[in-house]
């Protein structure tokens, strides 16, 4: 059995017995995520303390511990999920109440968090405190879910059967980090030949390139840019290099090699081109006279979405063609047309069509989405192929599911931070175009935000995520059935993805889910949700609270 076929028996394994091993491997990653987004290290760069110093390396142990955690499944992925396997077939014996610890000892280190990386005065004032507040805090939040993932026993039953494995990844996950600062130290090299390529490529745009070699600025007369190190190129080139590593090792049993090799230079070679050509898009935009949005959503989204385009197109070749591969195609069977869209596609393609879409547009926005039209329009196509695939799920309503969305709007605003300011440069900007561009643009934001989002977010969170945590095969599910755990974590799941507004976010979570459970209709979730998102939106337009408006 190689590690594929023993992670995915873990997967099936963790999801029809324990069934809460996988929503917790779920949540880990979730909170992750959720707390790099969220809390910023460079703040404590204010205050000269070496307890603050150490704080700061924080995103560097994180990566330390990524790396590590990579290369162990790497080395030795098949006996390790083998024995994480039978750690899951095994009688769960970790206490529930385990959870119920974890859920406030994250709340804990979420507050301390946001004191930590505030750099205020208390902060200033006594860094060594806080500095081992802040590891007690977080090491209760993990040590509290590694206990509700596994018993004790269990767990040491694990680590001494795979400790010489655990001793090998820590070395090596450790000898890569410690490899990326060396190459971190080179990015000068790149950079330098990234600045001649953006400046040979904008020579034939503009007549008047201005380019300062010694600082690395290139530019025209109206726009220049600096290439710093996270634009020479290099962390493209090493997160391209990274993801194809992997996957060619998931996929080793089906390349062909030596000839699959090839891929990762060429990986290389065209993220670091298409890197150039982001700089030099952003030079245009800037010099164009879009200097907000060149500065703002460009700056910020392209590159992420340049990964992602590479990453998928090189996938799809592999899967497409049959150079790579030992078969004409790894791909799944291709569906048969008039066929019915599988679950997966047809309750979560909404919601990714919206985040997707959202990624796009805020590339090309400033401080005020112009292309928020875009976002409807893409969940609106998804929704419509899928049709299909909805047929059997039950959209009935009943005033009960008005009365919850109406509780959810007062609950949401009682919980909402008083210093919202994100949305209050929206009148201006509306104010800016004709009034009948405006009240367009004001139609289909609310349209988005009162029908599309809520269908959109309940297909994949109470229609999708609730069933997939009970079981791997959602289809086995009916739609409308919930466990504690499934209940709780796909509450929590939605109000990570409304970031900041996370809590009022998990509670109106709860909500929807209730009112899903209640009739098992999904129609009653859409309603409410629709409900609470209809009152916020007249609450806006009545107070001019705009940052209100999620």
């Amino acid at each position: 059995m190689n590690s594929v076929t023993a992670a995915q028996s873990f997967v099936l394994t963790a999801a029809t017995r324990p069934k809460r091993q996988l929503a917790l491997l779920a949540l880990l990653i979730v909170e992750i995520l959720y707390l790099s987004i969220s809390f910023d290290s460079q703040s404590l760069a204010t205050i000269p303390s070496g307890w603050t110093t150490v704080l700061g390396w924080s995103p560097l142990f994180l990566r330390l511990a990524i790396s590590i955690a990579v290369l162990t499944v790497l080395i030795g992925g098949r006996s390790l999920f083998a024995a994480l396997a039978r750690c899951a077939a095994e009688p769960a014996t970790a206490p529930l109440h385990y959870l119920a610890l974890h859920g406030v000892a994250l709340l804990g280190f979420i507050v301390v968090s946001r004191t930590v990386f505030g750099a205020g005065s208390s902060v200033s004032a006594h860094p060594g405190l806080w500095a081992i507040g802040w590891c007690l805090s977080g090491a209760l939040t993990v040590g509290s879910w590694a206990l509700a993932l596994f018993a004790p026993a269990q767990w040491r039953t694990l680590i001494i059967g795979q400790r010489r494995l655990i001793g090998l990844g820590i070395a090596a996950g450790t000898a890569v980090w410690a490899a990326g600062f060396l190459t971190e130290g080179t990015w000068t090299h790149l950079a330098r030949y990234t600045f001649a390529f953006v400046a040979w490529m904008l020579g034939a745009v503009y007549p008047d390139v201005i380019t300062i070699p010694d600082r690395l600025v290139v530019g025209t007369s109206a726009f220049k840019v600096t290439i710093a190190p996270t634009c020479s190129g290099y962390e493209g080139v090493g997160l391209i290099l990274a993801f194809l590593g992997i996957y060619l090792y998931l996929f080793r049993k089906e390349m062909r090699f030596p000839g699959a090799l090839v891929l990762l230079p060429l990986g290389a070679v065209a993220i670091w081109v298409l890197n150039a050509v982001r700089i030099v898009g952003l030079i245009v935009i800037g010099t164009s006279g879009w200097r907000e949005v060149a500065l703002g959503g460009f700056h910020s989204q392209a590159g992420w979405l340049l990964f992602n385009a590479v990453s998928l197109s090189f996938v799809a070749a592999i899967h497409r063609g049959g150079f790579f591969t030992k078969h004409d195609s790894i791909a799944s069977p291709v569906q048969a047309p008039g066929a019915p869209l599988d679950s997966t596609t047809a309750f979560l393609g909404p919601f990714v069509a919206l985040l997707a879409a959202a990624m796009v547009t805020s590339a090309f926005s400033a401080s005020f989405d112009w292309l928020y039209p875009v976002r409807v329009a893409a969940a609106v196509l998804v929704i419509w192929s899928s049709r299909a695939a909805y047929t059997k799920v039950r959209w009935s309503v009943s005033p009960g599911a008005l009365a919850i969305g109406l509780v959810t709007f007062v609950l949401w605003m009682v919980l909402l931070p008083a210093d919202l300011t994100a949305k209050d440069g929206w009148p201006v900007a509306l104010q800016s175009v004709p009034s009948i561009w405006a009240g367009a643009w004001l139609a289909v934001r609310v349209l988005g935000y009162v029908v599309i989002a809520p269908l959109a977010e309940e297909l994949a969170f109470r229609g999708y995520v609730t069933r997939r945590l009970i079981r791997a095969n959602v289809d086995d599910v009916p739609v409308g059935t919930l466990t504690w755990t499934s209940f709780l974590l796909s509450s929590l799941v939605f109000g990570m993805f409304h970031g900041r507004l996370w809590l009022p976010g998990m509670v109106a979570g709860l909500a929807f889910g209730y009112a899903l459970y209640r009739r098992r209709s999904l129609g009653d979730a859409v309603l409410a949700h629709a409900t609470t998102n209809g009152l916020i939106a007249c609450y806006v337009f009545a107070t001019g609270r705009w940052s209100v408006w999620s």
